[in-house]
């Protein structure tokens, strides 16, 4: 019989190697050049093998969920790229918990809580990415995160005794301490999830997530090649407020402009570069600041390198 520490590298190494993988096909902006490597392992615990199977060749890997937030270098990344959408698996667990693995899409987790009547994930709606990206970055709302409907989460934590399975851990919120935007993982790694909500009616739970999904639709860009909001909010004001009364809404640097929707909406008109996505950004940084004096600090992850605070 093979050792645990054998098993758990067999695991790994089980998870097919995908190279050259353009990274801009697994991006909402539709931006990014290949990836060295490309993995989509199929269960938690593939997952977690294949992330110290990378520690172990020391080669530097990225985690790639639904791909809502993130702007991928034009020339590609050198190391490995995990990518969660085979990770989707989502459970019931008792009358208020759902347990779900970190590639399942919030639209999807939304969808069922709905069905089965629980709230509680209705500031969700019409939000796209998966869960484990969202709990990295603690997503939401100004007045809310995701952390405030989670009971447990489990986690790959490469500063865990290890390697190997002891690399697992359990954490609830109160032990992370999200913030907002922030979900305080540093290089941790989420594997599943679970989530307590609130017991309710189906009726009820999807007139919310409705009405939350027609005002996305009718005050953001929805339907193109965006990532999200590009900036935070500031304390006490909106970062597209503050955009727009710069006089950034409909600004562009070559195929990326500032949609005429909402300010802090970066759309991808087609053919777009990541280049001048960051050029974009840090023209409306400095206006804003010039402006106002206030240093809009970005929302959207940057690979390789983000902009300075």
């Amino acid at each position: 019989m093979d050792s645990p520490a054998a098993s758990w590298t067999e695991r790994a190494r089980r998870v097919p190697r995908l190279e050259g993988v353009p990274l801009a096909a697994w991006t909402t902006l539709r931006i990014g050049g290949p990836a060295a490597e490309f993995y989509q392992p199929r269960r938690p615990e593939d997952l977690a093998a294949l992330l110290d199977h990378l520690e172990e060749r020391e080669l530097p890997w990225r985690m790639l969920g639904g791909g809502a937030n993130v702007l991928a270098p034009d020339g590609g990344v050198r190391g490995a790229v995990i990518q969660t959408e085979g990770l989707r698996g989502v459970f019931r667990e008792g009358e208020r918990g759902l347990r779900a693995w970190a590639g399942a899409s919030l639209p999807g987790l939304v969808h069922s809580a709905a069905g089965l009547g629980l709230a509680g994930l209705e500031p969700l709606a019409g939000v796209p990415g998966q869960l484990g990206g969202a709990l990295a970055m603690n997503a939401g709302s100004a007045e809310w995160g995701i952390w405030s409907v989670v009971r447990e989460a489990v986690l790959w934590d490469p500063e865990a005794a290890g390697p190997g399975p002891e690399r697992i851990r359990a954490v609830g919120p109160e032990e992370i301490g999200p913030r907002y935007r922030d979900g305080r993982l540093g290089r941790a790694v989420v594997l599943e999830v679970l989530l307590e909500l609130q017991p309710s009616t189906p009726a009820r739970v999807r007139a919310a997530v409705r009405e939350r999904i027609a005002r996305k639709n009718a005050s953001q860009p929805v339907s193109l090649a965006t990532a999200g909001c590009a900036f935070r909010n500031p304390p006490g004001d909106s970062a597209g407020r503050l955009l727009e009364a710069a006089g950034l809404k409909g600004r562009r640097r070559g195929r990326a402009v500032f949609s005429g929707l909402h300010a802090n909406f970066v759309v991808n008109e087609g053919g777009a570069t990541a280049a001048e996505v960051r050029a974009l950004l840090e023209e409306a940084r400095e206006e804003v600041e010039g402006r106002f004096g206030i240093r809009l600090r970005p929302e959207l992850v940057i690979w390789p390198e983000p902009l300075p605070e």
